[in-house]
């Protein structure tokens, strides 16, 4: 069986050319392109550094919130009693004649 101008047209639609193959060079990555890319592991160690780290900025954002929650309960608590010591002077002075 011959091979006819047919069937060599057939082969050259189902085949990719020089050509072709060229332009597929420009779309797809190669391995070296892809080398600039980090792979899963470090993708995936570079994750856990990065949750370390803000679970450590948040344990210290929670502990400066409950810093400032104790020091504003405290100065409300000594607003109060130098409020009450002022009433009490303002007695004193008021009995003694001040």
């Amino acid at each position: 069986m011959a091979i006819t101008n047919k069937d060599i047209q057939k082969l050259k639609e189902v085949f990719a050319t020089k050509e072709d193959l060229e332009k597929l060079k420009t779309v797809f990555a190669t391995k070296e392109d892809l080398k600039q890319f980090e792979t899963r592991e470090e993708a995936a160690k570079r994750h856990g550094e990065v949750m370390q780290s803000l679970d450590t900025l948040m344990k210290e954002k929670e502990t400066a919130r409950e810093d400032r929650q104790l020091a504003t309960g405290k100065d409300r608590e000594q607003d109060s009693e130098i409020g009450e010591l002022k009433q009490r002077v303002t007695k004193v002075e008021q009995r003694v004649g001040v």
